[in-house]
């Protein structure tokens, strides 16, 4: 069984301060005819919302029916374990986007250095992962609950959790340097229809955006750094 396997559905993630947002920001300022390169597709849902930006999709996604789903909006599309895809298929990208990935990996160390080593000087990555650090998290391991969940920070498929110093570490130790990184809230609006409804509601959501801004080990729902290979050789 692949280390990608995902059980539940995926949720796209639509509020403005979410993970899949700042990724797709970040995509549009990237020249056309870029090689984006996808790890854990799902059902396309990133190559689907940047339809018509001149950009070249190539996905990974071993869910077979998932695959099949999102076969349309890739150039190419591998619904191999990434353990298991070829170096031809992942080497020489521009773009290479792991989000929401990372935490579904045994040893996402290891495979993140090798998707670093195919790629060539410049190459930048744009990683999202999940803060266990949470205080939604700390909260609920005063009163000694350690729930697993269908979706969240405890998505009962998450093999590895990190806190922002232990992700930071794991950039450096794949050899990429960080360009800047971005601190998401709790998807509110996925909680309950209130937060994106209600003028309160949103009102809330945005409060908690700008927690998650200022105290991210405390209050940030995802890491979403941008990385770039530097010139092999320099230090």
């Amino acid at each position: 069984m692949s280390n990608l396997v995902v059980i539940t559905k995926y949720l796209e993630k639509t509020d403005p301060w979410s993970s899949h947002s700042v990724i797709r920001n970040w995509l549009r300022r990237m020249p056309a005819g870029s090689k984006v390169l996808d790890i854990g597709a799902a059902t396309g849902i990133l190559a689907k919302g940047m339809t018509g930006s001149g950009l070249r999709f190539f996905g990974v996604e071993p869910v077979k029916a998932w695959a099949e789903e999102a076969k349309p909006y890739y150039e190419e599309l591998n619904s191999a374990p990434l353990e298991e895809v070829p170096d031809s298929f992942i080497a020489d990208k521009n773009i290479i986007v792991c989000a929401d990935v990372l935490e579904h990996l045994q040893a996402p160390e290891l495979l993140l250095k090798r998707l670093v080593q195919l790629q060539r000087s410049g190459a930048q990555f744009l990683i999202s992962v999940p803060n266990v650090a949470n205080v939604w998290i700390r909260i609920n391991l005063l009163v000694g609950k350690f729930d697993y969940v269908e979706h969240g920070i405890l998505d009962r498929t998450h093999l590895r959790f990190f806190t922002r110093k232990t992700f930071l570490k794991m950039l450096d130790l794949a050899g990429l340097t960080l360009v800047e990184i971005r601190y998401t809230p709790i998807p509110m609006n996925l909680v309950h229809p209130f937060f994106e409804s209600n003028f309160f509601g949103q009102l809330i959501h945005r409060k908690m955006a700008f927690l998650a801004s200022v105290w991210p080990r405390m209050f940030a729902y995802q890491f979403v750094a941008r990385c770039q290979i530097i010139e092999r050789g320099v230090q």
